[in-house]
């Protein structure tokens, strides 16, 4: 069986996670976020991260018993997330050991540095709301607000609870009267850097309303020296993060199981 390493823990994955640049996977080893998984304790050849949807592998794939004790720790714990692996050794691995099972998945990559922003464009689309809409700073009501209901979830939901959130990281929101109805928000934090999640409610979609909340985001970002990585998951979100100022890297495929 494999070992959960507590946030105190980790310091035995810095080595192998040190090249990452994923936000989820610094954050895990940071012990600011996320769950760890090791074959023991001491010096880690290999790991599994897990951070809300998304799951990481990490080192050098193991083979027999050690590949079906961590086949056994993907399916317990992270049997539905995005698997991202590190290289095409954990590709292969994949691949053999999960043949058939899985399905690829295309997600979109947007450079992770914040020189093509314009601040003045970015005010400019946190103006831009229609009448009756505010765009608000999420505070401890719009949090458990955003618990609530199933669109609005993730603005919060990879965070304990609202100290973990206040703490590491932050959101925008945009209010029509007291409803919630998009909003902007960490899904993930980790030294220097935050993971963008953006959501609205299908009835609001269309009016620039995930776009204000976005610049929002990205503008205390700025001012805080924080890089605001975003990864697609379809071309719509591309769209959206180009007109705030992102480009486009690459596109490319994670794995989910069945």
């Amino acid at each position: 069986m494999m070992v959960e390493l507590g946030r105190e823990k980790r310091r035995s994955i810095r080595p192998i996670c040190e090249g990452s640049k994923e936000v989820l996977v610094r954050g895990a080893v940071e012990g600011t976020m996320g769950r760890v998984w090791v074959p023991g304790l001491g010096p880690s050849p290999y790991c599994l991260i897990g951070s809300g949807d998304f799951a990481y592998l990490l080192g050098l794939p193991p083979k027999g018993a050690g590949a079906l004790d961590l086949k056994s720790q993907i399916y317990q714990s992270v049997s539905h997330a995005f698997i991202y692996p590190e290289n095409e050794r954990w590709e292969q691995w994949l691949q053999d050991e999960f043949g058939g099972q899985f399905r690829m998945v295309t997600r979109y990559a947007l450079k992770k540095d914040e020189h093509h922003f314009d601040t003045d464009r970015l005010k400019s689309y946190v103006k831009s709301v229609p009448q009756g809409i505010r765009i608000r700073r999420i505070d401890e009501r719009l949090y458990h607000l955003a618990l609530r209901e199933e669109w609005s979830r993730d603005l919060c939901s990879n965070f304990e609870d609202y100290r973990h959130f206040e703490t590491c990281g932050f959101g925008y929101g945009a209010m029509k009267g007291h409803r919630l109805v998009s909003g902007c928000s960490a899904y993930g934090a980790s030294e220097g850097m935050m993971e963008i999640q953006v959501d609205t409610r299908k009835d609001f979609r269309r009016q620039g309303l995930a776009l204000a909340c976005s610049a929002a985001f990205v503008l205390e970002c700025l001012e805080k020296n924080l890089i605001p990585n975003w990864d697609a998951a379809n071309q719509q979100s591309v769209e959206l993060a180009e007109k705030l100022g992102y480009v486009f890297e690459r596109e490319y495929q994670v794995y989910q199981l069945l």
